[in-house]
Protein backbone atom coordinates (compact mmCIF):
# COMPACT_ATOMS: atom_id res chain seq x y z
CA UNK A 1 0.00 0.00 0.00
CA UNK A 2 1.25 3.43 -0.88
CA UNK A 3 1.06 6.22 1.77
CA UNK A 4 0.48 9.58 0.84
CA UNK A 5 3.99 10.75 1.97
CA UNK A 6 6.11 9.22 -1.23
CA UNK A 7 3.17 11.04 -3.31
CA UNK A 8 4.56 14.72 -2.20
CA UNK A 9 8.05 13.75 -2.93
CA UNK A 10 7.18 13.19 -6.24
CA UNK A 11 5.99 17.00 -6.88
CA UNK A 12 8.62 19.07 -7.95
CA UNK A 13 10.33 21.22 -5.10
CA UNK A 14 8.42 19.23 -2.37
CA UNK A 15 10.46 17.25 0.55
CA UNK A 16 8.16 15.20 2.69
CA UNK A 17 10.04 15.02 6.53
CA UNK A 18 8.08 13.94 9.11
CA UNK A 19 8.85 15.09 12.16
CA UNK A 20 11.13 12.53 14.64
CA UNK A 21 8.29 10.73 17.77
CA UNK A 22 7.89 12.79 20.69
CA UNK A 23 9.84 10.34 23.28
CA UNK A 24 8.22 8.34 25.86
CA UNK A 25 7.23 10.32 28.93
CA UNK A 26 7.82 13.24 26.90
CA UNK A 27 5.58 16.37 26.84
CA UNK A 28 5.40 19.44 24.37
CA UNK A 29 5.03 22.69 25.11
CA UNK A 30 3.90 24.87 22.37
CA UNK A 31 5.82 28.55 21.83
CA UNK A 32 3.29 31.73 20.64
CA UNK A 33 3.51 31.47 17.11
CA UNK A 34 5.90 34.17 15.84
CA UNK A 35 4.24 37.49 14.70
CA UNK A 36 6.46 38.90 12.49
CA UNK A 37 8.23 42.33 12.64
CA UNK A 38 5.88 44.75 14.54
CA UNK A 39 6.17 48.50 12.52
CA UNK A 40 4.44 50.91 14.27
CA UNK A 41 2.18 52.00 10.92
CA UNK A 42 1.91 47.93 10.68
CA UNK A 43 0.76 47.04 13.92
CA UNK A 44 -2.58 48.55 13.61
CA UNK A 45 -3.63 47.39 10.48
CA UNK A 46 -2.86 43.33 11.24
CA UNK A 47 -5.39 41.54 12.92
CA UNK A 48 -4.21 38.47 14.47
CA UNK A 49 -7.15 36.09 14.67
CA UNK A 50 -7.59 32.85 16.58
CA UNK A 51 -9.80 30.40 16.70
CA UNK A 52 -11.75 31.61 20.08
CA UNK A 53 -11.53 35.27 19.07
CA UNK A 54 -15.41 36.41 18.57
CA UNK A 55 -16.72 37.11 15.02
CA UNK A 56 -18.03 40.66 16.56
CA UNK A 57 -14.98 41.85 17.81
CA UNK A 58 -12.96 41.15 14.27
CA UNK A 59 -15.37 42.77 11.99
CA UNK A 60 -15.53 45.75 14.33
CA UNK A 61 -11.92 46.22 14.78
CA UNK A 62 -11.51 45.93 10.62
CA UNK A 63 -14.73 48.33 10.33
CA UNK A 64 -13.29 50.93 12.80
CA UNK A 65 -9.63 50.95 11.15
CA UNK A 66 -11.14 51.25 7.11
CA UNK A 67 -13.08 54.25 8.41
CA UNK A 68 -9.97 55.34 9.95
CA UNK A 69 -8.08 55.42 6.86
CA UNK A 70 -11.02 56.80 4.65
CA UNK A 71 -11.27 59.99 7.20
CA UNK A 72 -7.62 60.53 6.72
CA UNK A 73 -8.05 59.78 2.96
CA UNK A 74 -10.51 62.57 2.96
CA UNK A 75 -8.44 65.27 5.04
CA UNK A 76 -5.68 64.49 2.88
CA UNK A 77 -7.70 64.79 -0.69
CA UNK A 78 -8.90 68.56 0.84
CA UNK A 79 -5.62 69.39 1.95
CA UNK A 80 -4.26 68.77 -2.00
CA UNK A 81 -6.65 70.91 -3.08
CA UNK A 82 -5.72 73.54 -0.70
CA UNK A 83 -2.45 73.41 -1.84
CA UNK A 84 -3.79 73.84 -4.84
CA UNK A 85 -5.60 76.68 -5.14
CA UNK A 86 -3.05 78.72 -3.09
CA UNK A 87 -0.81 78.82 -5.65
CA UNK A 88 -2.80 81.01 -8.17
CA UNK A 89 0.13 81.77 -9.68
CA UNK A 90 1.40 78.91 -10.88
CA UNK A 91 1.37 77.66 -14.67
CA UNK A 92 -0.74 75.52 -16.23
CA UNK A 93 2.06 72.73 -16.45
CA UNK A 94 2.63 73.10 -12.38
CA UNK A 95 -0.87 72.70 -11.53
CA UNK A 96 -1.30 69.35 -14.35
CA UNK A 97 1.74 67.96 -12.55
CA UNK A 98 0.44 68.54 -9.04
CA UNK A 99 -2.83 66.71 -10.38
CA UNK A 100 -1.09 63.83 -12.02
CA UNK A 101 1.44 62.93 -9.21
CA UNK A 102 -2.04 63.08 -6.54
CA UNK A 103 -3.81 60.42 -8.76
CA UNK A 104 -0.17 58.55 -9.20
CA UNK A 105 -0.29 58.61 -5.18
CA UNK A 106 -4.75 57.50 -5.77
CA UNK A 107 -3.56 54.49 -7.73
CA UNK A 108 -0.98 52.89 -6.00
CA UNK A 109 -2.56 53.73 -1.78
CA UNK A 110 -5.83 52.66 -2.88
CA UNK A 111 -7.06 56.01 -1.23
CA UNK A 112 -4.95 58.70 -1.51
CA UNK A 113 -3.00 57.99 1.27
CA UNK A 114 0.95 57.36 -0.62
CA UNK A 115 2.29 53.85 -0.05
CA UNK A 116 2.98 53.55 3.53
CA UNK A 117 -0.66 53.69 4.52
CA UNK A 118 -2.14 51.81 1.63
CA UNK A 119 -5.84 52.22 3.61
CA UNK A 120 -5.31 48.13 3.95
CA UNK A 121 -6.79 45.87 6.71
CA UNK A 122 -4.92 42.28 7.53
CA UNK A 123 -6.54 39.59 9.25
CA UNK A 124 -4.24 36.81 9.95
CA UNK A 125 -4.97 33.19 11.39
CA UNK A 126 -3.03 29.52 11.67
CA UNK A 127 -4.45 26.34 11.64
CA UNK A 128 -7.85 26.39 13.45
CA UNK A 129 -8.40 30.26 12.91
CA UNK A 130 -8.44 29.75 9.28
CA UNK A 131 -11.82 29.04 9.46
CA UNK A 132 -12.84 32.47 11.26
CA UNK A 133 -10.57 34.35 8.90
CA UNK A 134 -12.50 33.03 6.13
CA UNK A 135 -16.04 33.75 8.05
CA UNK A 136 -14.65 37.62 8.12
CA UNK A 137 -13.31 37.75 4.94
CA UNK A 138 -16.81 36.45 3.30
CA UNK A 139 -18.21 38.83 5.44
CA UNK A 140 -16.47 41.71 4.38
CA UNK A 141 -16.69 40.35 0.58
CA UNK A 142 -20.46 40.79 1.08
CA UNK A 143 -20.13 44.59 1.90
CA UNK A 144 -20.76 46.28 -1.26
CA UNK A 145 -18.03 48.83 -0.09
CA UNK A 146 -15.07 46.63 0.19
CA UNK A 147 -12.24 44.67 -2.09
CA UNK A 148 -11.62 41.52 -0.31
CA UNK A 149 -8.27 39.84 -1.57
CA UNK A 150 -7.01 36.00 0.30
CA UNK A 151 -2.96 34.60 0.64
CA UNK A 152 -2.54 31.27 1.58
CA UNK A 153 0.93 30.49 3.32
CA UNK A 154 2.96 28.85 5.87
CA UNK A 155 4.32 30.07 9.35
CA UNK A 156 7.56 28.26 10.93
CA UNK A 157 6.26 27.61 14.89
CA UNK A 158 8.84 26.39 17.27
CA UNK A 159 8.25 23.95 20.39
CA UNK A 160 9.57 22.62 23.35
CA UNK A 161 10.10 19.01 24.01
CA UNK A 162 10.78 18.65 27.76
CA UNK A 163 12.16 14.76 28.43
CA UNK A 164 10.74 13.05 31.72
CA UNK A 165 13.55 12.19 34.35
CA UNK A 166 13.18 8.74 36.57
CA UNK A 167 12.73 10.84 39.70
CA UNK A 168 9.75 13.04 38.20
CA UNK A 169 12.12 16.24 37.54
CA UNK A 170 11.98 17.86 34.42
CA UNK A 171 15.36 16.46 31.77
CA UNK A 172 16.29 18.31 28.77
CA UNK A 173 14.50 20.55 26.47
CA UNK A 174 14.79 20.24 23.27
CA UNK A 175 13.47 22.23 20.24
CA UNK A 176 11.49 21.46 17.53
CA UNK A 177 10.25 23.43 14.51
CA UNK A 178 6.83 22.55 12.72
CA UNK A 179 5.27 24.38 9.76
CA UNK A 180 1.52 25.58 9.74
CA UNK A 181 -0.49 26.71 7.07
CA UNK A 182 -2.06 30.26 7.76
CA UNK A 183 -4.61 32.47 5.79
CA UNK A 184 -4.23 36.43 4.87
CA UNK A 185 -7.18 38.23 4.20
CA UNK A 186 -6.76 41.52 2.90
CA UNK A 187 -9.59 44.23 3.29
CA UNK A 188 -9.65 47.50 1.83
CA UNK A 189 -12.23 50.30 0.68
CA UNK A 190 -13.12 50.28 -3.32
Amino acid sequence: MDDGGSKLSQLPGATAQKLPPIPEGATVHRRPIPSGPVASTNAARRIHVTAKTPFRSVTTRVRKQLDKYLRQSASSRSAFTNKLSQKKNASLGERIQRIQQQTRNTATGGLGLGLENSGEVSVLGTGRAIQKVMEVALFFQKQPDCIVQLRTGSVAAVDDVISAEEDGLEGDVTERARMMSSLEASIRLR
